[in-house]
């Protein structure tokens, strides 16, 4: 018998050694009068201490539990408004144990409630007893989240329950900064947390509880009492090792109490670690709770050069400075003063390689090396003032301001048919934005409830642009005065006046019938000056407006729009069909050109949504949707957006109208421990903007038009994670297809984008061993396009090792695996990254010490694949070497 057969042979044995071991324990709950009562929560205890077991009950007050042979558990059952019943014993062999429980008769407030299960289900509330799954090693509440049932974080901080995202997270029922999770789940101590609620339908404002939708889902954190009224949190300082020239200083401090909380963030640091990403800034921007303010046009903001220098994730050098601090006050007990403010500061160094496949006549082959150096400075600041009504009502007022200012500097080294052309890039860019938000939600009578909105933003903003090169290539179009170098401008600046408004009447018809009517109006008025010239080496300038160059756009927006929705409940099923008028109107002025365009739509929308049970659900929605171009397509000059592309409007261009439509299912059993969600989406666009493309070697010009059926799409995405005993088990499953259209040269294409991935992950969640978790993902990408077909796959394998020893120590591993294949060309790229650190804190002992190494394999580069209308991208992103840090840690 060879070595490979007699391990699994010893492997078997092992499992089934370990599966005689245990036995199965099932059973009911009922009341005395033996109604089955569903949801309840039964605990098995090995002893006085360590936690064992636990187990909820179905639908039909089924539980099961699987425990170790012939030892001594105490089995307690509990449900909320019965008394605990307990009982002890040894179990040999599987077994069946029935609870009965009888209704508790004390007042509540007498009742002294010595015992809290690890889990308590509600109809829109799952409660966490975060004691029952910790298991020691747990430093963040990121930590604490992966030991959940049902909870999942992934790497960039984003949170799901039950396979719905988390949108919004307090601390003690108050916004933590922003509500967005990554700030919470990266800098919030383990050690502090009593309980973790999750909210579903969450809605800040009671009064509109059951009237008004929400698809937000909020995750309260509870804090342990000796955490209220005091200080806490930890200050963290590390330092490179050896030749690692490194640094960090991380301080996390946090204050609560019922009336005042205060949290405190900083991050200085050249390791990589971005507390501010592009993420984070759009959920920024979509924090300004303008519920209901939903126009049903969409209109694209001007194009924000500061968000610009928040999409890089891969560094080549870094250097980040972050600090953020926020203030909840209660003024009374009910006014409120919040406010946060953010600041960050990034001193960037990325490489990449690209080879670039042009798909045109030609398939030119480009090989191009770019460097670059942004240098991102930016504030963010908001104060807002929350008055509660005592009828449940809220008036809201709040205030944001933003201001940036970025710099970077592009290096280029194109190779295309052997001649090689080098490019720098200068730009500068300032940007100020001003928000001001108003709401009122007001209850007349039982039956009446309004809805008041109001946003107000100004926005203004300035770049400048400088290209330099050794060659002129530059397109023809462009007038070109020969010189020994070129140094092409481009100047821009951008002024944007918004105001929103919104009134909704809430009108309860009757238990299971409610009419919602929505009226308001959108107003934009924004400009958009551009001028590119060349700078001479003689010192004289050539202004390129002569050539149908420089841009002077004054737009005007206006959308009205009245409609109603019809709520309605029968059994299982909830209606919502709704139908809006909209009137919209465009009015421009550019170049001595004025045009207007009035358009009416009645759009009609539905939702239904299916309780099959209280944790299975159906969610469907249809929509009919418009959206108009925003000003930067309406351009009737060209402006210069890199040195190899040119972009013109489309100044007569309409909307685009599309259809889109979805099916989502899930369904979350405590009992089986067992939950899953599937999610369909399908998209359609009767009429959509597609990019015409002329293309001339590497160099081309971009303009936008309007096509019918310019593009389809159908996503679908699901999850399954179950728990056996320790273990916990995820399936999941992502598929796209795209069809869409594209001009190119004159010419239309149909073109194909297929993409398939699937992963599992084995979990587990020992007390005493230590845990480990397996991630694999596969995806297929296939792009086709005028004939061709490009196909590209990637496997991704993740470990992770946690372990608490001698009672002092805690030990992580990271080590991810990806390899690239590029099947056109049959090229192969393997990396592996490999993260550890060691961690030492004396029991009871404020201090702690830390040894990390990331990238210890000292990996160069991360390649991947991209692809858009005319150009397929093989890319080689070059990323930080090994880095060695001794951290102190301080917790308060």
């Amino acid at each position: 018998m060879n070595k490979k057969k007699k391990f699994f042979l010893r492997f078997f044995l092992f499992t089934l050694s370990l599966n005689s071991q245990i036995i199965k324990l099932k059973g009911k709950v009922s009341d005395s009068d033996n109604n089955l009562l569903p949801y309840a929560t039964i605990i098995a205890d090995s002893n006085n201490s360590e936690f064992s077991s636990y187990s909820v009950s179905d639908e039909k007050g089924n539980f099961n539990f699987k425990l170790k042979k012939n030892r001594y558990y105490i089995i307690t059952a509990n449900y909320l408004g019965f008394k605990p019943k307990t009982i002890r014993s040894k179990f040999s062999k599987d077994s069946i144990l029935n609870f009965k429980l009888d209704i508790e008769t004390e007042k509540l407030d007498e009742v002294s409630i010595k015992y809290t299960p690890p889990i308590i289900v509600k109809k829109d509330t799952i409660i966490y007893k975060i004691e029952k799954f910790a298991t020691g090693e747990e430093r963040k509440l990121k930590d604490v989240l992966k030991k959940l049932p049902g909870v999942e974080v992934d790497k960039a901080g984003n949170v799901t329950v039950q396979g719905k995202r988390v949108t919004k997270v307090l601390v003690e029922n108050k916004q933590f900064f922003t509500g967005d999770s990554k700030l919470a789940v990266n800098n919030i101590p383990a050690d502090a947390i009593n309980q973790v609620e999750v909210l579903d339908n969450y809605n800040d404002v009671a009064l509109l509880k059951g009237l008004e939708d929400s698809n937000d889902m909020a995750m309260n954190i509870k804090l342990k009492e000796d955490k209220k009224n005091f200080w806490f949190g930890d200050i963290e300082a590390g330092s490179g090792i050896g030749l690692s020239k490194r640094h960090l200083i991380h301080p996390s401090i946090f204050y609560y109490s019922p009336k005042t909380s205060i949290n405190l963030i900083g991050d200085v640091n050249n390791t990589g670690k971005k507390s501010f990403t592009f993420k984070d800034y759009l959920d920024f921007e979509g924090g300004y709770k303008k519920i209901l303010l939903d126009p049903k046009a969409y209109f694209s903001k001007l194009n924000d050069d500061f968000s610009q220098f928040l999409t890089n994730q891969d560094f080549k050098n870094s250097n980040h400075i972050f600090g953020g601090a926020s203030l909840n006050y209660s003024i009374n007990s009910s006014t409120d003063l919040i406010g946060y403010s953010i600041y960050s500061k990034s001193d960037n160094e990325l490489e990449s390689q690209n080879i670039n496949e042009y798909i045109n006549e030609s398939n030119l082959i480009e090989k191009r090396t770019t460097t670059n150096n942004p240098i991102n400075d930016f504030i963010i600041t908001k104060i807002g003032i929350e008055r509660k009504q005592k009828d449940g009502g809220k008036l809201k007022v709040n205030s944001f301001l933003k201001s940036s200012d970025n710099i970077n500097s592009i290096k280029n080294i194109s190779t295309l048919n052997g001649t090689t052309n080098y490019i720098n890039t200068l730009s500068h860019a300032n940007n100020i934005d001003f928000k001001q938000d108003i709401e009122w939600h007001k209850s007349l009578s039982k039956n009446h409830t309004f809805t008041s909105i109001a946003n107000f933003n100004y926005g203004k903003g300035e770049t400048l642009v400088n290209w330099n090169t050794n060659n002129n290539i530059f397109q023809s179009i462009i007038p070109i005065i020969n010189d020994s170098s070129y140094s092409i401008f481009k100047n821009k600046e951008t002024s944007s006046l918004n105001f929103s408004a919104l009134l909704k009447h809430y009108w309860v018809l009757g238990n299971f019938v409610h009419l919602y009517t929505t009226g308001g109006s959108q107003f934009f008025n924004d400009k958009y000056y551009t001028n590119e010239f060349q700078k001479v080496s003689d010192g004289t300038v050539n202004d390129f407006n002569s050539s149908n160059f420089g841009n002077d756009i004054d737009f005007n927006f206006n959308n009205f729009y009245i409609g109603s929705h019809l709520k309605f409940q029968k059994g299982k099923f909830t209606f919502k069909p709704g139908i809006f008028f909209h009137n919209y109107q465009r009015k421009t002025k550019q170049n001595n050109q004025n045009l207007r365009l009035q358009k009416n739509y009645i759009l009609p929308e539905l939702s239904i949504k299916i309780d099959l049970k209280r944790s299975e659900k159906i969610n469907i929605k249809y929509n009919r949707k418009v959206r108009f171009p925003s000003l930067t397509k309406l351009l009737n000059s060209f402006t210069l957006t890199n040195f190899n592309s040119i972009y013109i409007g489309n100044p007569t261009l309409e909307n685009e109208l599309y259809h889109q439509a979805s099916i989502y299912y899930y369904k979350f059993s405590l009992f089986k421990k067992l939950n899953y969600n599937f999610n369909l989406r399908y998209r359609k666009n009767e009429k959509g903007v597609k990019n015409r493309n002329n293309l001339e070697g590497i160099n081309f010009i971009t303009q936008p038009i309007l096509l019918d059926n310019s593009d389809e799409s159908i996503n679908f995405s699901g999850n399954i994670n179950k728990r056996y005993g320790d273990y916990k088990i995820s399936l999941g499953v992502n598929t796209t297809f795209l069809n869409y259209l594209q001009q190119l040269n004159n010419e239309i294409f149909k073109n194909k984008s297929e993409s398939f991935s699937f992963n599992t992950s084995v979990k587990t969640n020992f007390l005493k061993f230590p845990n480990f978790s397996v991630n694999y993902k596969k995806e297929f990408n296939n792009y086709k396009s005028q004939g061709s077909l490009s196909k590209f796959e990637n496997d991704f394998i993740n470990l992770n090792i946690e372990y608490d020893f001698w009672d002092d120590f805690i030990f992580n591993l990271n080590y991810n695996f990806r390899d690239f294949k590029n099947k056109n060309i049959n090229s192969t790229n393997r990396n592996d990254i490999l993260n550890t650190s060691l961690f030492y804190q004396k029991e009871n002992s404020p201090w702690g010490i830390e040894i990390t190494a990331n990238n210890l394999f000292d990996n160069q580069f991360i390649r991947n694949s991209s692809f858009n209308d005319f150009l397929i991208s093989d890319n080689r992103k070059f990323i930080l070497p090994r880095i060695l840090l001794l951290k102190i840690s301080y917790k308060l």
